[in-house]
C-alpha cells in the first residue's frame, strides 16, 4: 500500500515567493527605457538624468514605491565592449519623467499635450 506524506510550507517560504511574483509583475510593466526619448531631440545626458532623478523623487515624496517605477539596468554593447546603464520604466514613470524635463521643443510639448488630454 503506497503512503502519502503531508508536506507543511512555512508562512516566510509563501512570502518569499509572493514578494518575488510581485517583483516579477512589476518587472513586465517596464517597458521604456531612456533610448525612448531619442523623439524628444534631446542629446543632454545630464538633462535626462535631471528629470529621471526629480520624477523619482516626486513618487518618494507622494509614497509611492518607485522600484515599481523605475529600474537601472545595465547594458552591454557588443561592438564597443562596453557596458553602459540605462533605466527601465514604466509608463507612469516614463510619463512623470516628460513631465520634469526642463526643455522644451515641438515633440516634447506634443507629448505633455498628449498626457494633459488623457
Amino acid at each position: 500500500m503506497e503512503q502519502y506524506s503531508i508536506t507543511h510550507y512555512s508562512t516566510d517560504h509563501s512570502q518569499v515567493v509572493l514578494s518575488e511574483f510581485e517583483e516579477a509583475i512589476h518587472h513586465t510593466m517596464l517597458q521604456f527605457g531612456l533610448r525612448h526619448l531619442v523623439w524628444s531631440e534631446i542629446t543632454s545626458e545630464e538633462t535626462l538624468l535631471a528629470a529621471l532623478q526629480k520624477a523619482i523623487q516626486v513618487c518618494s515624496l507622494a509614497g509611492i514605491n518607485g522600484r515599481h517605477h523605475f529600474k537601472k539596468v545595465f547594458v552591454f554593447d557588443p561592438i564597443t565592449g562596453t557596458l553602459y546603464p540605462d533605466w527601465m520604466m514604466s509608463k507612469e514613470g516614463f510619463n512623470l519623467m516628460i513631465m520634469q524635463l526642463q526643455s522644451l521643443n515641438t515633440p516634447i510639448a506634443r507629448w505633455l499635450w498628449e498626457l494633459s488630454a488623457k
